[in-house]
């Protein structure tokens, strides 16, 4: 067995390579190997060299030795056999049409003048870590003065009434929702159908039942909660995802007087308060609790950086005790470093800017695709005067054909089939219009109509 002395292996580990390869299952057992002496003389190297090798080989339990005669095999009997695997032939790729306009949900166009003030909120977090790299440390609740600047803002902007204690940093509302299901005995939590995908599973996940609920243009069905009692109901009531429908004032007072008397919890996400365009923002469901019956879910997501997975949740004083009883040992959700980052973008009072920054480009495209939609009746839009996104129905098309030639012509939409369960019928697509820029909207929008006349010109000549 040479020896490669140009290699950069040390001499011992080539042998113990080479030793450890000439071993047979079955045939090697208590095979004895040569001596060190001897071993030495055949490769022309130090017996250092083969005594490292040898007690390679007796660390890792291949070999033993008999004092006063030598190494020898081991017999191992589970010897690991070589079974190339069958690796079915893929099926063949076809290249995917290229997308020029992507409606897609939840993308954001990135402003100039928000994303410097970020970045400069960016450089003073590290040279703030770099001061003082303890204080940045955040415990579970997350950094106290995000939480600070949080109860300021809440209060101004949505007229939550809460205290820093009351609040917990989440990468994202579907942390914070199971980290507030995880606080409670198990039962069963009423969501909104439609509503968000995979929220059954993340609840069954925590231990919980979803049951679903339906929504009316007056956004969930109070009905059918006091039908089906919830422990828990989960509800967007400022803009219903995705629909769009807000829960009216009679609607809110009824829903908070039926949890507090019958001692329910209610979950209210609300993803996207800060983007209506026909009025103010209406008040938080929370601002008008006085049982405690309400947790509130929000994020960041929507504003600077939807890629910073950033949010909060705002416990009921009562579950506090819980909260610091099982999460007192936790560490924080989101890096300190993007959550100083935070601190520094509310107390520059950027954040404030971009929000209003946002909110009148948005309107402008929201009112933009409303204008041009109204051009045809084949397409029907959810008009609710609020949101990042628009519900359209698409009746008398067959799904597979329209999204087939959407996407020939570059244009992606997203049927609502994985959030509706028992959908009435197929034909419901959402398009999230904030990635695009005024200028594609109104390029694209005319595009999307012309392909269903095109589908439906030919539907009506066969």
């Amino acid at each position: 067995m040479p020896l490669d002395r140009h290699s950069a292996t040390p001499l011992y580990l080539q042998l113990y390579h080479q030793l450890r390869a000439s071993y047979v299952p079955q045939q090697s057992a208590h095979q004895k190997l040569w001596s060190i002496r001897k071993q030495a003389q055949n490769l022309g190297v130090s017996k250092t060299t083969v005594e490292q090798a040898y007690d390679q080989l007796l660390a890792e339990g291949y070999v033993y030795t008999v004092p006063g005669s030598g190494y020898y095999f081991n017999d191992i009997r589970h010897w690991p056999t070589t079974v190339k695997p069958v690796v079915p032939t893929p099926p063949r790729q076809i290249a995917p049409q290229p997308i020029q306009f992507d409606f897609r949900y939840g993308v954001t166009e990135v402003l100039k003048p928000s994303w410097n003030s970020w970045k400069r909120a960016v450089r003073l977090a590290l040279q703030q870590t770099e001061q003082a790299p303890t204080e940045l440390y955040p415990d579970a609740q997350g950094l106290l003065a995000l939480r600070e600047q949080l109860v300021v803002f809440l209060r101004q902007t949505r007229g939550v009434q809460c205290q820093a204690d009351q609040i917990v940093i989440t990468n994202g509302p579907k942390t914070g929702l199971s980290l507030l299901l995880s606080l409670l005995p198990a039962g069963t939590v009423g969501i909104e159908n439609p509503g968000y995908r995979g929220l059954a599973t993340l609840i069954a996940g925590v231990g919980h039942q979803a049951v679903r609920l339906p929504v009316t243009t007056a956004g969930v069905d109070l009905t059918a909660i006091k039908k089906q009692q919830p422990q828990v109901v989960y509800t967007t009531p400022s803009h219903q995802f995705p629909l769009g429908y807000a829960l009216p004032i009679a609607q809110r007072l009824a829903l908070l007087q039926w949890a507090a008397a019958h001692q329910r919890l209610i979950v209210e996400d609300d993803y996207d308060n800060e983007y209506r365009y026909d009025a103010q923002p209406l008040p938080a469901l929370q601002s008008l609790a006085t049982a405690d019956q309400v947790a509130y879910l929000g994020t960041f997501a929507k504003g600077i950086d939807p890629t910073s997975r950033m949010g909060y949740v705002v416990l009921p004083t009562a579950l506090m005790a819980t909260y610091h009883h099982q999460y007192q040992y936790r560490s924080a959700m989101v890096a300190g470093l993007l959550q100083q980052t935070m601190v520094n973008y509310f107390e520059s009072g950027a954040y404030y800017r971009h929000l209003s920054r946002s909110r009148a480009l948005n309107r402008q495209k929201y009112q933009r695709v409303c204008q041009l939609l109204a051009a045809t009746a084949l397409i029907v839009p959810i008009e609710t005067g609020a949101g990042l996104h628009l519900v359209v129905q698409i009746p008398n098309l067959d799904q597979a054909q329209l999204l087939t030639a959407l996407a020939t012509a570059g244009i992606r939409i997203y049927p609502l089939d994985s959030n509706w369960v028992d959908m009435p019928s197929h034909d419901y697509y959402l398009l999230g219009f904030t990635a695009l820029t005024l200028a594609e909207l109104t390029v694209a929008i005319p595009k999307l109509i012309a392909v269903c006349q095109q589908l439906m010109a030919v539907k009506t000549t066969k």
